[in-house]
């Protein structure tokens, strides 16, 4: 999982999100796991899954799209960044969290990770070992 629901805490009341759960038993929980599955399908096909940090990117997009999908972008949170303390709609929020996303997946967006999890990593005796994906086309029965 990309977050918890502690994480969708800091875009929308906890009430709130206990009301949907009331109102739809297990809602939140579910939103969570949705949202966490259409991140996966965006990292596929540039990252070995699961990845072993989640950056905090993902963390915010998977928080904010959950928290909108339990809630159905019916609240507001306060951006209190600048003076102006703005009024930020979560669904604004939600959108950015999709063209995000959506950058991921053109491979646009820069995560800080090794593309497809290929981190050089050393041998037992201290020497440089090479690491590749498993091959993806199986030329068996071709001959």
């Amino acid at each position: 999982m990309y977050c918890e629901r502690a994480d969708l805490h800091d875009y929308i009341p906890a009430a709130y999100l206990d009301a949907a759960d009331k109102v739809t038993p297990g809602i939140v929980g579910r939103k969570i796991a949705s949202v966490c599955g259409a991140i996966d399908d965006a990292l596929r096909r540039h990252y070995v899954l699961p990845l072993v940090t989640v950056p905090e990117t993902i963390k915010r997009m998977a928080a904010v799209m959950a928290a909108y999908e339990a809630i159905g972008g019916i609240t507001a949170v306060k951006d209190d960044t600048n003076a102006g303390n703005k009024l930020l709609v979560l669904q604004d929020l939600y959108k950015q969290a999709r063209k995000d996303l959506a950058l991921i997946r053109g491979n646009k967006l820069e995560l800080g990770l090794d593309e497809l999890g290929l981190e050089p990593s050393t041998g037992a005796n201290g020497t440089l070992a090479v690491v590749t994906r498993p091959a993806t086309l199986n030329l068996k029965g071709w001959r």
